[in-house]
């Protein structure tokens, strides 16, 4: 009678341990989520992008996308974590899997955001001179940098996008093509 009182006693104690484990974990992700948004919003973004309000508005949404992800891997890890404790090995396998590749994915994510801020500041200088058809050019070449950094993302990883690799370079040579075309004979494109 008294093994089976400890018993449920250590048993009450490993359950209430993995649920104050996982509310724990979901607070301090929500609250660390909050303060990275309010310190790079704050003290980065701000004063980085101050001038360029497009920028400004792509890295805000960027950092939003990866303080989420940075949410849910610490959910994720502290939920794994709870369930070792309870003994629940059918899902600790696949929630391992999941945090053991989390650094591959938080680095794909930060180069594809690296690409797509640095694309758009690209951008922005290009509108800011005094170029013609400075609107078209710079579209293009944001769309040339973020492709190129999708690309090489998309290569970390482990995706081989040789063939995307080859259409893009076919792209980029007519993209080259027409532009030294416009520059030598600036009246070929007009009625």
């Amino acid at each position: 009678m008294l093994e089976k009182i400890f018993t449920a006693n250590i048993d009450t104690i490993l359950i209430s341990k993995a649920i104050a484990i996982i509310a724990v974990g979901i607070l301090t992700a929500y609250l660390l989520k909050h303060a990275i948004r309010k310190i790079l919003d704050k003290v980065i973004l701000k004063k980085l992008f101050k001038k360029s309000i497009n920028t400004y508005e792509t890295s805000k949404t960027l950092v939003n996308v990866i303080t989420e992800i940075l949410q849910w891997t610490l959910i994720a890890i502290m939920v794994n974590y709870s369930l070792v404790l309870l003994n629940f090995n059918f899902l600790a396998s696949t929630f391992s899997f999941i945090v053991k590749e989390i650094p591959k994915i938080s680095i794909f994510t930060a180069i594809i955001v690296s690409g797509i801020i640095i694309s758009k500041i690209i951008s922005e200088k290009i509108k800011k001179s005094s170029t013609r058809n400075k609107e078209e050019i710079s579209l293009i070449i944001e769309i040339v940098v973020s492709a190129a950094f999708i690309l090489s993302a998309l290569e970390y990883i482990g995706i081989r996008a040789t063939a995307i690799l080859e259409l893009f370079k076919v792209i980029l040579y007519i993209l080259a093509a027409i532009i030294i075309i416009i520059i030598i004979r600036p009246n070929t494109f007009k009625k």
